[in-house]
Order: C-alpha cells, then sequence, then structure tokens
C-alpha cells in the first residue's frame, strides 16, 4: 500500500457526538475500510450537528428615525435585526473521512468530464484546485476576480462591454434530490447508483440532526448562550481518554431516548414540501454542488461563451457575463430560464448590470469608468463586486464591507482581552490592566511574514527510570491571516490602492487598546 497520506484522510480537531480519530495511528485501518464499498454501503451515518452563522448584512432604513442601521424598527414598529443566518453541519470524524473519500472519488471523475469540454474548465473555479502557472500554488479567489476585472479591461480596449452578475437563490438548500442522483450516476457512467455511493448520497440528502446549542450547559438558557459542559468533558477526557461530546454510543442514544437531545430531520423543503437541499459543511458538499449545474454549465459554454463570444466565470453560487452591450438583454433571459432547468432559481433582486465606457471627467482624458444600470437609470462609478473586490474600472479595491468585518473582529477581540485584563486586575488591587498582545499580533497585525519562534518543556522518562526535564524551541512560520490576503491581493492585482487600505490597521488597534483598557 502506497504510504502517502491521501488528501482526503485528515484529522479533525472540533468536538462531536463521537471521539475524535488519530488518524495517524489508525491511518492503515481507517482507509482499509474507507475504500471497501462493502464497509461503506453497510455504514450508519450518525447526525449532522447544526450550527448557525449569523453575518450582518447592509443597513436597512429604521422607519421611526429614518436613518439606516443593523437594528431597526420596521413599518409595524417590530424590532428587527438585518443579519443573515446561515446553517451549517457538520458530521462525526469517521462520517467525514467517508465523505471525504467520496468526494475525492466525484472530483476526480469530474475534473475528467470538464477536459471533455475545450474552455469549461476555466469557467468553473470553485472547490477546485487549479494551479498557478510555474508556481506550487493553486489559484484563489483573488486571481479569479482579477481574470475578470482584466477581461473587462481588454474588452473595453476595443468597444463598450457589459457585465452581468447573478446569484443564485439559496444555492446548497435548494438542490433537487432526484436530479442529484441522475446527475452522480451519470458521472459514474451506471444507470443505478451502486449501494456504497447510494448510502453516502442518502447520507447527503435526507440527512438528520442534532441542533449545537442543545449540548450546552444551559441548552434552554434565553439570552446570551452558555458555554459547554467543562467538567462533563474533562471527566469523558480522563476516563476514557477521548475528546467527544458523549463517552459512548450508548450515552448519546440514552440522551435521546429521556428527551435530552431531539433529532430533527429534512431542514431544506420546496413548495409540495418534499425535501430538497444538501447541508453546507460536508467535504461533499462542494464537489455536489458543482455537479450538480454540470448540464447547466456546460449550455452556458456552448451559447454564450462559443457561439456569442461571450467570456463565463461561476464561482459556487455566483455567476458572471462580460459580453457585449446588446447581447445583455438575451443573455439574461438565457440564464434565468436555462437554470430554471436544474429546479433552483436566480435571485433576480440581486442581478446586476454593468457598463464599462470611457468617460471623459472634466478636460482630462477618457478614462474607463464603471456604470451600473439599475431600472433604466444610470449610475456612473458604481463599482462592480466580485468575489470580495471591488472594481470600477480605473482601480481595484477590498469590498468595504469586508475590511469592515475585518475591524470588527479586530475591535471585538481587542474588547474581549480588555475586559478579562480588568477583571484580573480587580483581583490584584495595585495593579493596571495589561493585554498580552502576541495573539492579538498575529491575527490582526502581522502580515503573514516571517516565523515565530516558541521554547518548549516536556518531562522526559531516561535510561535509570528517572524523568529529567527538556527544553527546546519549535520555529513555525506566521499563520495567514486578513492583512497577508490584502498584501497577496494588492501584489497579484498590481493594485497599490488595496494597501492604502489597511494602511491604519495599527492605528485602528492601538486606539481600541487604549479605548477599552479605559473602560471600568
Amino acid at each position: 500500500m502506497n504510504d502517502e497520506q491521501p488528501d482526503w484522510l485528515k484529522a479533525k480537531g472540533y468536538l462531536h457526538i463521537t471521539a475524535a480519530i488519530d488518524v495517524q495511528r489508525r491511518r492503515l485501518e481507517i482507509i482499509k475500510k474507507v475504500t471497501n464499498p462493502r464497509y461503506v454501503a453497510r455504514y450508519a451515518f450518525y447526525p449532522l450537528i447544526h450550527a448557525s452563522i449569523n453575518e450582518r448584512r447592509y443597513k436597512k432604513i429604521d422607519a421611526t428615525t429614518g436613518r439606516r442601521a443593523h437594528s431597526y424598527k420596521d413599518e409595524n414598529g417590530e424590532h428587527k435585526h438585518n443579519a443573515k443566518s446561515r446553517p451549517l453541519h457538520y458530521a462525526t470524524h469517521m462520517d467525514a473521512i467517508i465523505f471525504g473519500y467520496y468526494a475525492d472519488l466525484l472530483q476526480q471523475k469530474y475534473e475528467i468530464e470538464l477536459r471533455k469540454y475545450p474552455k469549461l474548465g476555466n469557467c468553473i473555479v470553485a472547490y477546485r484546485k487549479i494551479p498557478i502557472e510555474n508556481e506550487e500554488t493553486n489559484k484563489s479567489t483573488i486571481h479569479f476576480a482579477h481574470e475578470v476585472f482584466e477581461e473587462i479591461r481588454h474588452r473595453s480596449e476595443i468597444s463598450d462591454c457589459g457585465v452581468l452578475t447573478f446569484d443564485i437563490k439559496s444555492f446548497f438548500s435548494s438542490l433537487d434530490h432526484l436530479q442529484l442522483k441522475r446527475i452522480w450516476a451519470s458521472l459514474l457512467e451506471v444507470d443505478k447508483l451502486p449501494d456504497d455511493h447510494y448510502n453516502v448520497f442518502k447520507a447527503a440528502t435526507r440527512f438528520s440532526y442534532i441542533l449545537k446549542d442543545d449540548l450546552r450547559k444551559y441548552p434552554n438558557r434565553k439570552g446570551r448562550r452558555s458555554e459547554f459542559d467543562e467538567k462533563e468533558l474533562a471527566r469523558i477526557r480522563n476516563k476514557h481518554g477521548i475528546n467527544a461530546f458523549f463517552e459512548s454510543p450508548k450515552a448519546f442514544r440514552e440522551k435521546i431516548k429521556d428527551g435530552s437531545i431531539k433529532i430533527h430531520k429534512y431542514p431544506f423543503h420546496n413548495k409540495e414540501n418534499k425535501p430538497i437541499g444538501i447541508p453546507q459543511g460536508l467535504p461533499i458538499s462542494a464537489v455536489l454542488a458543482n455537479l450538480y449545474l454540470l448540464n447547466f454549465d456546460k449550455k452556458i459554454l456552448d451559447i454564450v461563451v462559443n457561439q456569442m463570444g461571450g467570456y463565463y466565470k461561476r464561482y459556487s453560487d455566483d455567476i458572471v457575463i462580460v459580453c457585449a452591450p446588446y447581447q445583455m438583454g438575451a443573455i439574461k433571459d438565457f440564464i434565468e430560464s436555462t437554470i430554471e432547468e436544474s429546479k433552483v432559481t436566480i435571485s433576480k433582486d440581486k442581478t446586476e448590470q454593468f457598463i464599462f465606457r470611457k468617460i471623459a471627467f472634466g478636460n482630462k482624458e477618457p478614462r474607463l469608468t464603471s456604470v451600473k444600470i439599475s431600472d433604466n437609470q444610470e449610475k456612473v462609478n458604481a463599482p462592480l463586486i466580485y468575489l470580495g473586490f471591488e472594481f470600477n474600472g480605473q482601480k481595484t479595491l477590498i469590498k468595504s464591507a469586508n475590511l469592515a468585518k475585518f475591524y470588527r473582529r479586530m475591535i471585538s477581540s481587542v474588547k474581549r482581552k480588555a475586559k478579562r485584563a480588568i477583571k484580573i486586575a480587580e483581583q490584584n488591587p495595585g495593579t493596571k490592566p495589561v493585554i498580552f498582545r502576541r495573539q492579538l499580533y498575529k491575527l490582526y497585525m502581522t502580515k503573514g511574514k516571517g516565523k515565530i519562534h516558541r521554547r518548549w518543556k516536556k518531562l522526559v522518562k531516561n535510561e535509570l527510570g528517572e524523568y529529567r526535564l527538556v527544553t527546546g524551541e519549535k520555529t513555525k512560520p506566521v499563520r495567514s491571516n486578513y492583512l497577508t490576503y490584502a498584501t497577496r491581493a494588492s501584489e497579484t492585482m498590481q493594485e497599490p490602492a488595496i494597501l492604502n487600505q489597511i494602511r491604519n490597521h495599527k492605528k485602528i488597534f492601538n486606539q481600541a487598546v487604549q479605548r477599552h483598557l479605559k473602560k471600568k
């Protein structure tokens, strides 16, 4: 057997129903099981754990004040928060490994299918390893956005350039199960899914789950969520040597039986109340999402790219088309009607249209400028937003909302550290609150260059059976963070304006430290 570690065999660090797996120690055992179709065909998948991530959206107008805010009152006077809740589901460690293995099998066949159609591999870019020419790394959203903006620049040298952007409504949670099964079987070149693939298909579609909040120490407490029962988790670790929410599958079943934990099923439904969709968070979800729209992508390639000469990029549920302005109406109708054949729909309120043309401002030379078309109105210099970047024809910037999110997280982390420092200082009269900044620096101040030196200590048993304290030093690269991402974007896109966006990050950080340390 090949000694090389397969990409799908990865250790997971999160807590789940069952214990974490030491993939290094059990490597051969796991590979033997997971690659055995008969084992997978009979395997009983555990329920997933459901968690939600709330993401702040654009500000809405408060009906009482007339001002825009994330927290507002609507026309009926009801208090609301304009946040988008994104459901995530994740599997037990063994389940995730099986999903990962079958995702790898499907990805290999999917790549073979893409290569049958020239240009198609360059159109579908999400969740794939697309190498950078003459480099050992793969492309990221930075490269995909830059390629679109460069295409616009290139076409605009000849004449005005049209751009359409689309968003698929509730993409992952809208996938039709029967259609997904047919495409899955077609990729395998079979009429019916083999038993092992069918079991994995069922686990990814007709799945059950438990709520992460039900596992907390006080699951029914209103307001701020409580922490997990660390005392119970420590007892399980010490007694059984495992890291899990439950000491055994039997203990989990008993919690279900006594009603402490409730099993939920089928969170997504269509108009006929039939289960649809797949969960986000599984190792197989991404490849299934790409695979699901394979026939749609082929039609867009044939009509929009090959016949009409357009430019097509799809990153998961984000679609962008670059074409001649006179083609925009026909392409828009074609996209919206063709996507419905896949039983998903376009969010029409998020569809945007742009024309990039050269416009003279004052006595200056004409320059390429973005013009957004909305309700037959033209808004000059309204930027095209794609994959977290804004492009107005002249320069590319990081999307302002994303940059604001980074600073909010940084200030929130500073606030938590400051609160803890003040509490410690109050317990030790005469001392000043101090924030230990090393961790914060790694996350929010360094640009991912250089190395971190850490000293370590451990007890080692010698030949005489005596323990001696041994010390050493470990060196590792600084972990990549948002500043690293911004710096890399500036270099890749050859755009110094991006660096200007983050030039005040040290000032903002230090001001947050000073402000929150003074609070009592």
